[in-house]
């Protein structure tokens, strides 16, 4: 495929071909344009689409009121980095080597960007993805922004310390004391230039597509990822997202209450980590922290709402599939807990939402259930790319086998693994059906039924008649894993690492960290093909 700018290698002027002006608009493109939208810590059960009367999400409400919607989809680690990767890739964390928020995945994996790199897409991330170590790109043509976070080996757990030595970089609980608007923050900064960046991209999209078409060439296809780091805390959002919900408009916490730590010690780790056992917020301030991660979520619809109206604007809606999710959820006060890192549906269900022409996203909810590593699969489905084994399917090929009777919710399991900070031992999570279980040596085992318990509050592992069914799941994970070996491996990773992070410390510093290319833009060189190429043109000439 041919490069769609008409470059002056000269003068690095972007020009338009000859005579562009009378161009007419591009036809669609096929296979379609892609476009993925990420929020970073947005709960499923914080949208609208998923039930929440107290949510404002119209946007995303109104992609799922006319697309595919997923209401049992779950991330497979609880935790950014990991979880993101495994997306990216189709390959379950402890598989990568990638298992927490200070560690990497190897370059030569293929990812989704590459997968549909190969396949004639233009692939562009806008935004972060909490890529760990020198790649920053895998597979992305173009990165228009640096991460939010830094990308170094700074955030290596350390297994042998013992709970109260806490590292510099943990959750901490101040993060729902000082909860409240901010007229300005790093989080709303980066977040606006990701907004208005993934916006001028989609006109650079056209411009490029109208160049091919005018010297009669293939126009490129795309795939646009928008990853936002809203509405992860600390819980700072804007004056008019806040303002758009009364006092006492949303709900209190159902279950604040603390599980008992002799059966769910995990939950008690998490909030010895975060300083939540030594103090708790008041039900105001928990009611404020809600608040302004409501305003949050709210902030990030708006975004999704521009998205597709640029979309819409420039005539390639009709052609172009959105998908909307998340890397993990928020516990937001249920259970005493914050934050993520749980395996609670709070904090490891996401939203899956994809919306495009019918043809392509069979329209409907699905009740499967679903995990982030069905997305790279998903989306060589969509770009007609070439077929891979994966350890996810496509969401397409779920949703039609779901409204033909082929499977149902007890046919497709999802583990959700936990290898990172909070945790002693590996915690593997199976859902299968409509049962989770929990699995972490040295803890007790968790079995609980989501159809008769949605929330989680019943632990029925040791009732005599879930017996064989403990049996049934706990056999499925030892078939899986062997957990002593991934144990001393995650530990040999996290020496190795601290060894890497400290001497790298050391001496002349360099960051890992994306610094975007600089731009070729505005008038350059070639004056008037300079502005002819910038040009899209409106409807009434």
């Amino acid at each position: 495929m041919s490069d769609p700018q008409n470059i002056s290698h000269h003068t690095g002027t972007v020009s338009p071909p000859e005579h562009s002006s009378t161009v007419s608009p591009p036809p669609s493109v096929s296979p379609p344009n892609i476009v993925v939208i990420q929020a970073d810590q947005m709960a499923a059960q914080a949208l609208g689409a998923y039930g929440d009367d107290a949510a404002k999400t119209p946007h995303i409400d109104a992609l799922a009121e006319q697309g595919a919607v997923f209401d049992r989809a779950y991330c497979n680690s609880p935790l950014c980095a990991p979880s993101r990767a495994s997306m990216m890739t189709g390959v379950m964390p402890s598989e990568l080597g990638c298992f927490d928020n200070g560690d990497d995945f190897p370059s030569s994996v293929p990812t989704f960007a590459h997968r549909l790199r190969h396949a004639g897409y233009h692939t562009a991330l806008v935004g972060r993805m909490h890529f760990i170590g020198a790649d920053q790109h895998h597979g992305f043509e173009e990165r228009l922004t640096t991460d939010v976070y830094p990308a170094d080996l700074d955030m290596v757990p350390d297994w042998t310390l013992p709970l109260e030595e806490k590292l510099q970089w943990y959750h901490d609980a101040d993060a729902v004391f000082t909860a409240g608007v901010s007229k300005a923050s790093v989080q709303q900064d980066f977040d606006d230039e990701v907004g208005f960046r993934s916006l001028r991209h989609l006109n650079d999209r056209v411009r490029a597509n109208q160049a091919a078409a005018a010297k009669g060439e293939e126009q490129q296809p795309f795939l646009l990822v928008s990853s936002f780091i809203h509405p992860h805390d600390p819980y700072e959002p804007p004056q008019e997202h806040w303002d758009r919900f009364a006092e006492g408009e949303i709900p209190d916490p159902m279950h604040p209450e603390v599980p008992d730590a002799a059966e769910d010690p995990h939950s008690h780790r998490l909030r010895a980590m975060s300083g939540f056992d030594q103090r708790y917020p008041d039900i105001e301030q928990v009611r404020n922290a809600r608040r302004a991660y409501y305003a949050a979520v709210s902030y990030i619809d708006d975004h999704v709402g521009k998205i597709r109206e640029r979309l819409e604007t420039l005539g390639l809606l009709e052609n172009t599939v959105i998908l909307v999710t998340s890397d993990h959820g928020d516990m937001l006060g249920e259970k005493g807990l914050w934050y993520k890192m749980s395996p609670y549906e709070r904090s490891s269900r996401v939203p899956m939402i994809a919306y495009g022409p019918e043809h392509l996203v069979p329209a409907g909810r699905y009740q499967t259930p679903v995990s982030l590593l069905d997305l790279m699969p998903t989306l060589v489905d969509l770009a007609g790319a070439r077929k891979t084994e994966s350890a996810g399917d496509s969401l397409l090929e779920i949703a039609t086998r779901e409204q033909a009777g082929e499977i149902t919710p007890e046919d497709r399991p999802v583990v959700i693994e936990y290898l990172a900070e909070g945790t002693y031992r590996p915690q593997l999570t199976l859902v299968r059906g409509q049962y989770k279980y929990v699995l972490c040596p040295g803890d007790p085992e968790q079995l609980f039924d989501l159809v008769s318990d949605p929330d989680e509050l019943h632990n029925v592992a040791s009732e005599e008649k879930h017996a064989g069914r403990v049996a049934q799941l706990h056999g499925e994970l030892d078939a899986r894993y062997d957990l002593t070996a991934l144990e001393s491996g995650i530990l040999a990773s996290q020496d190795r690492r601290r060894l890497v992070a400290e001497a790298l410390s050391m001496g002349k510093i360099r960051a890992f960290d994306h610094n975007p290319d600089p731009e070729q833009r505005y008038v350059r060189g070639d004056f008037w093909s300079s502005l002819e190429y910038g040009t899209i043109r409106g409807g009434n000439r």
